[in-house]
């Protein structure tokens, strides 16, 4: 498959297995939680972050000079070594279109271009002898976590706009927040096309009010 906007999505209904998702969520973090360490075992931001990693795609539609067609968007979210504290960075390593007049996702509304990572991480107060309970209470409550943006910037920008360049975005002090999607959202509507994949919702929310929503699915946990 290509990369990135150019990547066409071959798949038939798919309906969200929000439940499943959330199951398997929780019992990779309580294994995580039990695992050995250092200081008694990782507290929940360390298993909040591990919980965010994974490859995922976003799909949406855009229109080529063939016609329009059905494509992905590539995002990773990654865990950043010996950093303190501990964090991830999401990525955004195929932006290009090649030939895209617009992009746009299942419900009409524009898909923006955008590259560039931002460095997140997780600030909450939490014993390592209550990580598992806490996260997995967080988890059931919130459906997922809101991460601090310890800094990024991000190109955004409209794909064909060739005589509008990107702006620069600065997320630093911003906000990161990843959801697991619920039945019969629009979100669900959008992700329908996937089978058996946990579907996300992420938002990144910069200081000066950029906002970016992506709909993803994980097609792998790393």
């Amino acid at each position: 498959m290509l990369p990135c906007a150019a990547v066409r999505i071959e798949a038939s209904s798919w309906s969200l297995a929000f439940g499943a998702a959330l199951v398997i969520a929780l019992g990779v973090g309580a294994a995580q939680a039990q695992a050995p360490g250092s200081g008694g075992g990782p507290d929940i931001n360390a298993l909040a972050l591990d919980w965010a990693r994974g490859q995922y795609r976003a799909p949406m539609v855009c229109e080529f000079e063939a016609g329009p067609q059905r494509v992905v968007r590539r995002l990773v979210i990654a865990p950043i070594p010996s950093e303190v504290p501990v964090q991830n960075r999401i990525e955004f390593p195929d932006p290009e279109a090649p030939g895209a007049r617009r992009c746009f996702s299942e419900l009409g509304s524009d898909e923006p271009f955008v590259a560039g990572g931002v460095r997140i991480t997780m600030r909450e107060r939490s014993r390592p002898d209550t990580a598992s309970h806490d996260f997995e209470q967080s988890l059931r409550r919130e459906h997922g976590f809101e991460f601090e943006v310890l800094g990024g910037k991000l190109k955004v920008g409209k794909y064909g706009a060739t005589a509008d360049p990107p702006k620069e975005v600065d997320f630093s002090h911003g906000k990161a927040k990843l959801h697991l999607v619920e039945p019969g959202s629009d979100a669900a509507r959008l992700l329908s096309d996937f089978h058996n994949l946990p579907g996300f919702t992420l938002e990144l929310i910069s200081p000066d009010g950029t906002q970016l929503v992506f709909r993803l699915v994980r097609v792998s946990e790393r």
